[in-house]
């Protein structure tokens, strides 16, 4: 093997593997993201149903995690280190910790919760909570189980136990936060394979061209691979190939509103309309239950599970907007606390409808609830316009780069092998 061969060998396996490698861990992350999704789920619709049948809230969580782990999705790999996550803060919140906080060291049963038990399983589970060395890697802690979701479902948990809101009612709201993830992740995961077969067939061109070559006595291969003109298109049309296929992904995944924790259309700066949505089912459920209103709005911030602000990088916009609210109406301002939010396209409408009730009464939990309705419909809307505008987005790359590597690598070799003829 000369040296211009090894040269093509070398430059259409290295863009190509990396290619292949970047494509095929996104395509994980988004199959085991739907996975889990679908796990907690499940475990949230069977803890609900369990304390509406009067269940204790251990007990209910004790009985779902049951149902969840004879689920097909449970036997699937890394399944289990999610159900292995979830039986172990049950078995510490019935032990007597906190639910997302860990035990109560002042409780009698802390020494337990630290015991050798719990030990193991926290040795099994120690990627789910503290692997910051897999961040971000296929396979890591955050591609391979919702953390996220873990810890609002702790959250939302802990905030029924101090403010004594309905515990049920507050699983079906993030069950159906959840089932609107799903919808997301089905539609980003149907246009992406749509874009992935267009990608393929355009990809699939330039090695018909080559057979069609061969099969005719023209050699292109030959041409390609053993003579410096032809390695050096054949390694711009492989460079250009891949890059359109990496492109495509990328325009894909913007159109769709994201990926991973970034996923759904939002605003710049704001919460996405299934955050906004979460936030005011959970604001309605207390004021349903009688909480203040400034004690119901904390809580619902609270029970997000983490800061939106470390969820976005930023503690500006309407982040910043919704926290300034909850410390002016902790300070009794009134309707004016909610002019921050006044302009906002999520929760506008709702601070006016708060602020009004302020000001002359009226009944606000069935206005926010509506809201939080629409909300889910919009974002549910974006996303399947989005992904009905994948395969316009495909166009950039084809132009610029499919049909450029077609011509370098399926078209001129023909016409040098007629050329020679």
């Amino acid at each position: 093997m000369d040296t211009v061969t090894v040269l093509a060998s070398v430059g259409v396996a290295a863009p190509v593997g990396l290619t292949a490698r970047l494509i095929g861990g996104r395509v994980r992350r988004l199959s085991v993201e739907r996975r889990h999704t679908r796990i907690l789920r499940e475990f949230v619709g069977a803890f609900a149903r369990e304390l509406d049948v009067g269940a204790t809230p251990v007990t209910a969580a004790e009985h779902a995690l049951e149902s969840v782990s004879t689920s097909p999705d449970a036997g699937r790999p890394g399944s289990r280190e999610l159900i292995d996550r979830l039986g172990l803060e049950i078995r510490r919140i019935r032990l007597g910790a906190v639910p997302g906080q860990g035990p109560d060291p002042s409780g009698p049963v802390a020494g337990q919760v630290a015991g050798e038990q719990d030990r193991g399983c926290f040795r099994k589970c120690g990627r789910l909570r503290g692997n910051r060395g897999n961040r971000g890697r296929p396979g890591g802690a955050d591609s391979t189980v919702p953390e996220e979701g873990v810890r609002r479902m702790l959250a939302v948990w802990s905030s029924s136990r101090r403010h004594g809101t309905a515990l049920g009612a507050m699983m079906g709201s993030l069950g159906a936060d959840l089932e609107a993830r799903l919808t997301h992740l089905g539609h980003t995961s149907g246009a992406l394979a749509g874009a992935r077969l267009t990608e393929t067939i355009l990809l699939l061109l330039p090695l018909g061209s080559l057979g069609l070559g061969q099969s005719m006595g023209l050699r292109p291969v030959a041409f390609l691979t053993g003579n410096v003109l032809g390695v050096i298109l054949l390694v711009g049309g492989v460079l250009l190939g891949c890059a359109g296929a990496l492109w495509t992904e990328s325009l894909t995944v913007t159109v769709l509103g994201g990926v991973g924790r970034r996923a759904g259309p939002s605003g710049h700066r704001g919460l996405s309309p299934t955050e906004a949505a979460r936030l005011l089912d959970l604001f309605a459920e207390g004021l349903t239950t009688g909480l203040p209103i400034a004690v119901a709005w904390g809580s619902a911030i609270d029970c997000g599970g983490r800061d939106p602000a470390e969820q976005r990088g930023t503690t500006g916009g309407t982040v910043s907007a919704v926290r300034t609210v909850a410390a002016l109406l902790m300070l009794g301002a009134g309707a004016d606390a909610w002019k921050p939010l006044h302009d906002d396209p999520q929760l506008g409408a709702v601070a006016r409808l708060a602020g009004a009730g302020a000001r002359h009464g009226g009944r606000l939990a069935e206005g926010v609830k509506a809201q939080a309705v629409r909300l889910r419909q919009d974002s549910a809307d974006a996303s399947r316009a989005g992904a009905e505008r994948v395969l316009v987005v495909v166009a950039a790359p084809l132009t610029l780069c499919f049909l450029p590597a077609f011509v370098l690598v399926g078209l001129i070799p023909l016409v040098v092998g007629f050329a020679g003829i």
